[in-house]
């Protein structure tokens, strides 16, 4: 593993130079810039938006449980400002309070695991990719012991890592209510999204930004939406036919859903990127391919545009083929509304918390920013 690693970051001096030198380009040509973020939220008037009604009683769990998690300090109030608990209640305004509780800790375990690689202020494991391979085949492993029976555990399986060691109570709930498929799904999609954060890190520390192509195929494990769209049925609590769920259209729909999110999180996360100097993420990609940071959001928004026809497309296609059975009917409904209170869940979430530093909780007539 060590020499395969070195290879891969074995690099002429040179080469660094010109590397290191265009993000510093691509960063200086962005600081200070003016853009015009358009109304994201316009784009789903038409979709479902709400906030769980147990939400203030999921902030006292949620905060309960990250003081048992993090000590006092830094860490445990940036998670806190997070507000794990809205984030739950608007992407699963539908479930009731015990299920909703297990996908809060979800968001939080993701939250907080992707960290540990992706944030030197909280973690040495971001620059060091050894350590964060082993921290990345150890969390996979605790994963795969998680989705099993709890006769098949033993208490030496529990990792020391408190950050991994979280998982199990998420995955021995969902393990618990959900069809062996359901299991496999969720499994798949935590198995990508590991996957994506180790090739990110890859790329992070070869200096080398990758193209607008290589970041969107990363994104679509990084981003951890499919993880989340893989418990809907859970939040629901209904099964889809196997058959069902492995349909084209409903691929679709769960890809674009990620990608609706994943790009509106990146249009409204810009200034956030800059004043932290990342570079490697969609609009700064755009920004050097087209020359001018209002044009890559504008032709962002267009991709986000197309993502949300081609749902609406696919969506009303997918659910007349199953017009004629009423019960399964009524369970794709509430998997595609699932989907679409993701995405206003999300976008709404973005804009309530302040996270992104737009000084605006809504995107109506457009938002000015200054890099």
């Amino acid at each position: 593993m060590g020499g395969f690693i070195s290879a891969i970051f074995r690099w002429r001096s040179e080469e660094v130079v010109v590397s290191h030198n265009t993000r510093q380009k691509l960063l200086a040509s962005l600081q200070g810039c003016s853009v015009t973020i358009p109304d994201l939220q316009g784009l789903f008037r038409q979709w479902p938006q709400a906030v769980n009604p147990e939400v203030e009683r999921l902030r006292i769990d949620v905060d309960q449980k990250l003081e048992s998690l993090f000590p006092e300090g830094k860490r445990l109030q940036q998670i806190k400002k997070a507000n794990a608990a809205l984030f739950a209640s608007s992407w699963w305004p539908y479930a009731d309070f015990e299920t909703l509780r297990i996908a809060t800790y979800l968001s939080i375990w993701l939250f907080v695991w992707d960290d540990e690689t992706d944030s030197c202020e909280f973690s040495s494991l971001c620059s060091d990719f050894e350590k964060a391979a082993k921290f990345r085949a150890q969390t996979l492993d605790f994963i795969r012991k998680s989705l099993t029976p709890m006769e098949n555990q033993s208490a030496s399986d529990v990792p020391s890592n408190v950050i991994i060691a979280m998982f199990g109570e998420i995955g021995q709930a969902v393990f618990k209510s959900s069809t062996p498929t359901q299991v496999e799904s969720f499994l798949n999609e935590l198995i990508f999204f590991v996957d994506m954060t180790d090739l990110e890190q890859r790329c992070q520390m070869s200096e080398k930004l990758p193209t607008v192509e290589e970041y969107r195929k990363r994104r679509m494990g990084s981003s951890a939406v499919g993880v989340c769209v893989a418990i809907t049925e859970y939040c629901f609590g209904m099964t889809i036919p196997t058959e069902v769920m492995n349909e084209k259209d409903m691929r679709t729909l769960w890809d674009e859903t990620n990608i609706i999110i994943s790009i509106s999180n990146d249009i409204v996360s810009i200034k956030k990127e800059v004043l932290q100097e990342q570079v490697d993420t969609l609009i700064p990609l755009l920004t050097e391919r087209h020359g001018s940071a209002q044009t890559a959001i504008d032709v962002a928004f267009k991709l986000l545009c197309a993502s949300v026809e081609s749902f609406e497309r696919v969506s009303k296609r997918f659910l007349a083929r199953h017009a004629g059975d009423k019960e399964l009917s009524e369970k794709l409904e509430k998997f595609v509304d699932g989907c679409r209170y993701a995405c206003t869940g999300n976008l709404n979430w973005s804009l309530g918390s302040g996270r992104y530093l737009l000084g605006a909780k809504t995107t109506e007539n457009g938002v000015k920013v200054t890099l």
